[in-house]
């Protein structure tokens, strides 16, 4: 079995988790990595807080892509399952 690639590099868990359930429904496993355990000691000097969130190697170029796209458009919010619109602005009625 190969190594892991390295896909990116965070200093937050909530932005590691996200990336992680974001490639998750898209069908691509991951790992977040990290050297610390950050509930115990939530530090980020020196890259002691860095998470790294690695991929099958075959699965790096796709993961890339995904990210990437959803950076440039950002992230949609939805009220709940797919092909349902966004949330309505405060003021406005469903």
């Amino acid at each position: 079995m190969s190594e892991n690639a390295l896909l990116m590099r965070t200093w937050s868990d909530g932005e590691a988790e996200i990336v992680r359930q974001l490639l998750d429904s898209y069908g691509i496993p991951c790992q977040v990595v990290s050297d610390v355990t950050h509930t115990v000691l939530p530090i980020s000097v020196d890259g002691l807080g860095e998470v790294r969130i690695l991929v099958a190697p075959e699965d790096l170029a796709a993961a890339g892509d995904i990210l990437a796209e959803h950076r440039r458009d950002g992230l949609e919010i939805r009220s709940g399952g797919i092909g349902e619109g966004p949330l309505s602005e405060p003021g406005e009625e469903s």
